[in-house]
């Protein structure tokens, strides 16, 4: 399988999380809106991508689908050292106003612990996350 014409040398699934590594190091995982996220869940996605990279920590590219709109206690949560102790960097694909919003009150009020970027582009956010390989 390919995504964005990089191989995927890893899959995992954690509803809603789909997780994906790339063959350059980056982790892109989609949020779908078929289940509603959760600590809980946050918790179980990062116990997978850490057996996925090897316990270390790589970039991540992430992409919320449609309605899938994070809470404010899984962007609470998110933000912490302890939430995502396999991430370098943090890359958010922005595809809606909603998200725009949430995106920057997440980046105003939370104040993430891993360098943080919001990005219209894909190809600029994997080419901000290079960056941290």
């Amino acid at each position: 399988m390919t995504l964005n014409d990089n191989k995927i040398i890893a899959e995992g699934i954690v509803v809603p999380y789909y997780l994906y590594l790339r063959a350059d190091g980056i982790m892109y995982i989609r949020i779908s809106s078929e289940k509603e996220e959760s600590v809980e869940l946050v918790k179980q996605m990062m116990e997978k991508l850490g057996e996925m990279v090897n316990y270390k920590k790589v970039p991540m590219l992430a992409k919320h689908e449609q309605f899938a709109l994070p809470g404010k206690e899984n962007r609470d949560y998110w933000a912490t050292k302890e939430a995502c102790p396999y991430l370098k960097a943090d890359a958010f694909m922005i595809n809606s106003i909603a998200m725009q919003l949430i995106a920057n009150f997440y980046l105003k009020i939370n104040k993430p612990v891993r360098p943080t970027k919001m990005f219209t582009d894909e190809n600029e956010a994997i080419k901000w996350l290079k960056t941290f390989l």
